[in-house]
């Protein structure tokens, strides 16, 4: 399975107007829309990625990774080996900023997701390079991009999700439906097979910190 292959003519076995034996469908369309849905429901290792996040001198934000999604862990290395992932509400309730909503200076020690930017609860004392290690958006299968680990591992999944977004896109919505249980099914089995891929590791439930 690859790019070229699946938004060929109907003529073309594997592509996905062949697969549906219909011509009038935007296949390139379908196929960007098929690969958005399953990224946005399917999580594995395959999606692990590592990236730096430059933090500048007085900078309370940084950005996101372009090609984020979920995150795994956030540190900057020699100075806090993990800044901690707090929810909204306890984030601001324990900021440390003075009443003009000045934070105090050093390096940050938490963060939070607000407005699409991670956001410290510090004013940085000088400029950090942070390493995050993150669930990524896989780069879109595309002329240059022919194949990627969705295509290698999971041909089946990325074929049931392209049928769903064909029958939707002709209305055939019995048809749809099928093919989102089947592809939901598929998924299901991927978390079961990507949580096996953890056995022998040793999680940590922070026992020791008390």
């Amino acid at each position: 399975m690859n790019y070229t292959t699946l938004v060929a003519d109907a003529t073309t076995a594997g592509s996905i107007k062949y697969a549906i034996n219909y011509t009038r469908i935007d296949s390139a369309g379908i196929l960007t829309d098929a690969q958005a849905w399953i990224y946005r429901k399917l999580r594995t290792f395959d999606m692990i990625a590592t990236a730096d996040v430059s933090i500048a001198s007085g900078a309370t934000t940084a950005d996101f990774p372009a090609d984020y999604l979920d995150p795994m862990h956030l540190g900057i290395p020699g100075v806090v080996p993990r800044i901690q992932l707090k929810e909204q509400e306890w984030f601001r309730t324990f900021l440390g900023w003075d009443s003009s909503a000045v934070l105090p200076e050093g390096p940050p020690t938490f963060w939070t997701n607000i407005a699409r930017a991670i956001q410290f609860n510090t004013k940085a004392d000088q400029a950090y390079t942070a390493k995050m290690v993150y669930f990524a958006r896989p780069a879109a299968l595309s002329v240059s991009n022919e194949t990627n680990w969705l295509t290698d591992k999971y041909p089946s999944l990325l074929h049931r999700v392209c049928l769903m977004f064909a029958a939707e896109a002709r209305k055939e919505y019995d048809a749809m439906d099928r093919a989102e249980a089947r592809a939901m099914k598929e998924i299901e089995e991927i978390r079961v097979e990507s949580d096996l891929a953890l056995r022998g590791v040793e999680l940590d439930f922070n026992w020791e910190e008390n």
